[in-house]
């Protein structure tokens, strides 16, 4: 069955936070960014914990990080500063990357032992069905209060885990790349984090992600899954409606489908590699495009199915 965006799981707002912190543009504590290219600094507000931190993303419009750390049963909250992920979030130069987004994000750090209320039991976070592409370990997720026109207000857009997996190998940097990713669902911004990140640095992702192909893609990698087969189905009547919507452009299809049984982040990884073998797919998604839109779906054979839309 196929995956959609995940909302935040409720019970987040009881964790306590070993920090948290607001980026806030130039220094405007609404959040409000600056056009002003020598104003100064991102200026960083300490919040003592995650309500707080939830509440002020809401009221900002804000995106909200959360760092989930490595910590042992009762560990005092302050030897989270010690972890590699938490000190690369403290960088000046990672938070003015985040301050110089379109959005204002509040960044929180949490220990992997944190627990919440499932029923009348506690579960570690990571343990929670929202959060399972985390691998049960450490790892990022994003919960978007930013976009509510787009349906995104309050979902869980990203999430990076730190564990390793049978493609996926997490680095420190690919944190960054979450600054400047389109909004988009957790399949959507999977896919296009995915590509940022292959060696190679294609360049069709650096586009303008345009809804009218991102909902296209989203549409066909869901018929793929419901189907069981990859394929550029119904090609020359969907290219005919983007060309009808937008323009009398030409579009340009990429397809792929994952091994089975992988979760979202290997599966995203395994077919950009699958595209990386066809110099036809490839030199789509290497290219430099206008417009660009990504998806992916799983099927009820635990295959994922990708596609990707592109204009010039």
């Amino acid at each position: 069955m196929p995956i959609p965006s995940v909302s935040a799981p409720p019970a987040l707002g009881l964790l306590v936070c070993a920090w948290a912190v607001l980026i806030s543009f130039s220094l405007d504590c609404a959040g409000i960014a600056s056009t002003d290219s020598d104003a100064p600094s991102a200026v960083v507000h300490p919040f003592a914990d995650y309500t707080l931190a939830t509440q002020k993303a809401q009221q900002l419009h804000a995106l909200l990080l959360v760092s989930v750390e490595p910590s042992t049963a009762g560990a005092p909250a302050d030897r989270l500063a010690d972890d590699a992920v938490g000190q690369w979030l403290g960088r000046l130069d990672v938070q003015q990357r985040f301050a110089s987004s379109e959005k204002p994000w509040i960044f929180c750090r949490i220990g992997s032992n944190e627990t919440v209320s499932v029923g009348s039991q506690q579960v570690r976070l990571i343990d929670h069905p929202s959060l399972v592409e985390l691998r049960h370990g450490p790892g990022i997720f994003v919960v978007d209060y930013a976009h509510e026109a787009a349906g995104l207000h309050g979902r869980i857009v990203s999430i990076v885990p730190r564990t390793a997996g049978k493609y996926y190998r997490f680095s420190p940097a690919h944190i960054d790349e979450l600054a400047t990713l389109p909004a988009g669902t957790l399949t959507q911004r999977s896919m296009m984090l995915a590509v940022r990140i292959h060696p190679e640095r294609p360049l069709s992702v650096y586009g303008k992600q345009e809804p009218i192909l991102a909902n296209e893609a989203a549409a066909h990698s869901l018929y793929q899954a419901l189907i069981c087969q990859q394929g550029h189905h119904n090609w020359q009547t969907r290219s005919e409606r983007i060309a009808g919507k937008l323009g009398g452009v030409c579009p340009t299809e990429v397809c792929a489908e994952s091994w089975p049984h992988q979760d979202l982040l290997d599966s995203c990884v395994d077919c950009v590699a699958s595209w990386r073998q066809s110099a036809g797919h490839w030199n789509a998604v290497k290219s430099p495009q206008v417009a660009f839109g990504y998806d992916i779906r799983r099927g009820k054979n635990g295959i994922w199915y990708a596609t990707g839309i592109f204009t010039r």
